[in-house]
């Protein structure tokens, strides 16, 4: 399911207009979905709600200045044709003359200017007896601060607790970075209209939409070809497993290897290797320094493990770890690096002749330690040739690419894909609404969200489930990268149905990786 951007919408109308589709006949189907689906029953947002007979509901529709308010008053006037009891609110200025408005006031739709002096008193009245709100104020064109007189009028909206139906977007929602203004109106249900929009996706774990519902508007088929987001659906993630042919054997699976873990961190590796277990890999080996390796061999008794040499610290030998590290690798068709490692001078250097020497075509990795070593290390992408996973989160992601976590949080998506460009490698944002995004534009957004995931070894558990699915398919990182993202949710979610996201740990995530394949396949 595409996701669009507002300037990918207004193209996509113009797209729709050189196919024979009038912007006109674009605004009066999505006033008649938003009406059907109000009139139907089906937008029952929290609280009171619509109930599916319409004869008689009072209903108060706030009209913006564009063509969202030309909407709202298509939905107005087909529900007082059908026995509504319609209020349309003017909350700023509209052109002269208003066609939309003309047709919905012959339709008995009511009318009154909440700017005027006596507006705001006047909505009170209204929203005392409403059923529902619909708010056809902004939609997608929200770009500057809410002021007044339009913030009060929505405060006195919000204060009157009557449910909210946006069409398109809740007023003072971004759509393309799902920032919302302090003084925006949320809503209980959001009709998207034609396309669900980028902003509120990214921003799935904050966004005020409350349900969201796409309406079809009769855009043409073929008229998005030129959109690169998209949600990650679960059709999506199935059409993405890797084929397990009925006779296959260990070989055909692949195999992955894990480097990392450090004396301080050992029990990262071992969570990374329990999901590279669970991932459908053929077989999947260890490296990790020596004191690491004694404590922690056997604890997946499927995997394989080596001890990496250390020197009398305990800090890896890097030379000579690179090279056991390498003799491993050439075993692998995947390698995940990172998780647990430290970032001693010992391990940066280890690194450093690591990524220097390992064969070009195995794909890569690169994860928590790893990354924030490379974080500090001049143009490390240039000299890298590896197709690579980068899997940061928003802190490391600030680190590659210098700047704060709060600008990192400030507009994801284009973060993310910035760093796919610069880096030229497949970038997975963690967090609510996981990002994925790759070098040429493409980018998906996970619709998990899930504060359970919110804790130490989740992103080791992700990282070791897509070694293992990369060791299958090698040559489509992006597609990898989103099906980890996808059954990683999936997983989450399972633990949190059963165990509640308080009390679920990373361990129960990778306990239920099997989830999605034995539901799904």
């Amino acid at each position: 399911m595409k996701l669009v951007t507002a300037a990918q919408m207004r193209s996509i109308e113009q797209a729709c207009v050189e196919a024979g589709v009038s912007l006109d006949e674009l605004m009066e189907n999505a006033g008649l979905a938003v009406a059907e689906y109000i009139r139907d029953g089906s937008a029952s947002p929290g609280r009171s709600g619509i109930t599916g007979k319409i004869y008689g509901k009072r209903i108060v529709i706030l009209i913006g200045p564009g063509n969202n308010g030309a909407d709202g008053f298509v939905a107005g006037r087909h529900l007082a044709r059908w026995g509504a009891v319609v209020t349309a609110v003017l909350c700023v200025k509209r052109k002269s003359p208003d066609p939309k408005r003309e047709l919905a006031e012959q339709a008995g739709v009511s009318i009154f200017d909440g700017i005027s002096e006596s507006g705001n008193e006047s909505l009170s009245e209204k929203l005392a007896t409403a059923d529902i709100v619909v708010d056809a104020v902004l939609g997608t064109g929200a770009s500057r601060p809410i002021s007044e007189p339009l913030s009060s009028l929505l405060i006195t909206v919000v204060e009157s607790d009557v449910p909210v139906v946006a069409l398109d977007l809740p007023t003072g929602l971004n759509s393309d970075t799902g920032e919302f203004d302090i003084a925006g109106l949320p809503a209980d249900l959001t009709l998207l209209l034609g396309y669900p929009k980028l902003g509120p996706a990214v921003e799935a774990g904050s966004a005020p939409t409350g349900e969201t519902v796409v309406l079809d508007i009769g855009i043409p088929f073929g008229l998005d070809s030129h959109v690169k987001a998209e949600l990650l659906t679960d059709d999506l993630a199935v059409s993405l497993q890797p084929e397990r042919p009925p006779d296959g054997h260990k070989g055909t699976f692949g195999s992955t290897l894990i480097i990392g873990g450090s004396q301080g961190f050992p029990g990262a590796v071992t969570l990374t290797t329990d999901a590279a277990t669970r991932s459908g890999v053929g077989l999947t080996f260890v490296a990790t320094p020596e004191p690491v390796y004694r404590l922690v061999a056997g604890d997946v008794p499927e995997a394989i493990y080596r001890g990496l040499p250390v020197s009398a610290n305990g800090e890896v030998e890097p030379s000579a770890a690179a090279r056991t590290a390498l003799e491993l690798a050439a075993r692998a068709d995947s390698v995940v690096i990172g998780p647990g490692l430290g970032q001693t001078p010992a391990t940066s250097e280890f690194l450093s002749i690591l990524l220097s020497q390992i064969d070009d075509e195995l794909p890569l990795v690169l994860d928590a330690d790893a990354l924030n070593i490379l974080s500090h290390t001049h143009k490390w992408w240039e000299r890298l040739e590896n197709r690579a996973a980068l899997t940061p989160h928003p802190g490391e992601m600030g680190r590659l690419m210098g700047i704060s976590t709060a600008e990192v949080q400030q507009d994801r998506a284009a973060v993310v894909l910035e760093a796919a460009r610069k880096f030229n490698r497949v970038v997975v944002l963690k967090g609510a609404a996981t990002l994925i995004a790759a070098p040429d534009g493409r980018l998906r957004v996970s619709e998990w969200v899930n504060s359970g995931l919110a804790k130490g070894g989740s992103g080791d558990v992700l990282a070791g489930l897509l070694g293992g699915l990369l060791a299958q398919q090698p040559d489509n990182v992006f597609d990898m990268a989103s099906l980890a993202v996808f059954v990683h949710g999936y997983a989450a979610e399972a633990a949190r149905v059963e165990l509640g996201e308080t009390g679920m740990r990373a361990t129960d995530v990778s306990d239920r990786l099997g989830y999605f394949y034995r539901d799904r396949t």
